[in-house]
């Protein structure tokens, strides 16, 4: 390990498309931010071309020799690590689903703030790291210490703390890999920390200082976004893991369809536990039948579902799923409103018309 400073070089934004994605993302119209084109996904991996990209500042540019992360606040000695750090240590593999926090918040009546995202902001890709814990293993932290901090080469202040305890689970990543591909600069190459089960947010792109803390976080992106406000006003919590939650890829919303067979199908996934059931009603959700799964590797990949429908008459029909994970949490007809939009799990719809 070398203890040296970190130098980034100025942000730019790139044109879309960023290198390496496809121009089939779905644009919200900033040129920063692209969401999933989820008809288009066969399986349960996204590939990475497809993968949606959420952005609050222009992706930093930064070669993976220059990338360095340096680890400090309360530990005994400083230390910053770069990509060949990372890469001398264990690795692990894992498929993981990320869910931005405020996918689908343009179906909350009134929309919350923010990004106008419909259902497109989420993905699932087989990541490639370290975990954190091996990393932090090499700093030695003070008694006092109760949270880890990261920052992203984006912005000084782009920043998201993390209990330590929950750091230290093997699962959270220093990934420099996404579907056996180097991580592209877009989604948060060459290094970004992976975060299963939480909101997207919580998995820092281009992180470069890790700090130790031993207070409450405060900062703008933990305590005035990503949390929950109610419609009195009040703060709740800080968003951290995400809802039980499906959704139809297809058919899509509109689609006209004739008599015969047609296979419904779409994603679903929980950060409070694993998929056990999707359902799916073709009566606008009057009865509901179950639908086929089809799971992803791991316990942090989402799950693919499948369901054959014959309609027998011609005219409107409205489809609809709904997951259960293995906690027990059925995705719900409502969401509760909040003032950012975050969370939005409630049960979607796709009306569709059937022609003879």
């Amino acid at each position: 390990m070398t203890d040296v400073s970190t130098d980034v070089t100025q942000n730019t934004l790139a044109a879309p498309p960023y290198p390496g994605k496809s121009p089939e993302l779905l644009g919200l119209g900033d040129g920063l931010n692209f969401g999933t084109p989820l008809a288009q996904i066969s399986g349960t991996i996204v590939p990475n071309p497809l993968f949606f990209l959420r952005s609050n500042y222009p992706p930093p540019s930064l070669a993976p020799s220059a990338w360095r992360m340096r680890i400090d606040g309360r530990v005994q000695r400083p230390v910053t690590v770069g990509l060949e750090d990372l890469q001398a240590l264990p690795s692990r593999t894992q498929e993981v689903w990320l869910e931005c926090a405020g996918n689908s918040r343009r179906r909350f009546d009134p929309p919350g703030e923010g990004n106008q995202w419909d259902d497109q902001a989420v993905s699932n890709a087989v990541f490639t790291g370290v975990s954190l814990s091996a990393v932090l293993d090499q700093v030695t932290f003070l008694d006092d210490a109760i949270e880890i901090v990261a920052t992203g080469a984006d912005s000084a202040t782009f920043q998201r703390s993390l209990p330590i305890e929950v750091a230290r689970q093997p699962e959270i990543l220093l990934a420099w890999e996404m579907n056996g591909e180097p991580i592209p600069q877009a989604n948060g190459g060459p290094v970004r920390m992976i975060v299963p089960a939480w909101a997207g947010i919580a998995s820092v792109k281009w992180p470069v200082r890790l700090e130790v803390l031993n207070t409450p976080f405060g900062g703008y992106y933990h305590s005035e976004r990503y949390i929950m406000v109610d419609a009195d006003g009040r703060t709740l919590r800080s968003v951290r893991e995400m809802p039980v939650k499906s959704l139809i890829a297809q058919p899509g919303d509109g689609a006209t369809l004739g008599l015969g067979a047609h296979v419904i199908s779409g994603f679903a996934w929980s950060g409070l536990g694993q998929i056990e059931q999707v359902e799916v009603s073709t009566d606008n959700q009057h009865t509901w039948s179950p639908a086929r799964l089809i799971h992803g590797e791991g316990p942090f990949a989402w799950t693919r579902w499948e369901s054959i429908w014959i309609p027998t008459r011609p005219g409107p029909a409205i489809l609809a799923s709904r997951a259960t994970d293995s906690a027990g949490n059925l995705q719900p007809t409502e969401a509760a409103w909040n003032k950012f939009g975050y969370l939005m799990n409630a049960i979607v719809t796709r009306t569709v018309t059937v022609q003879a």
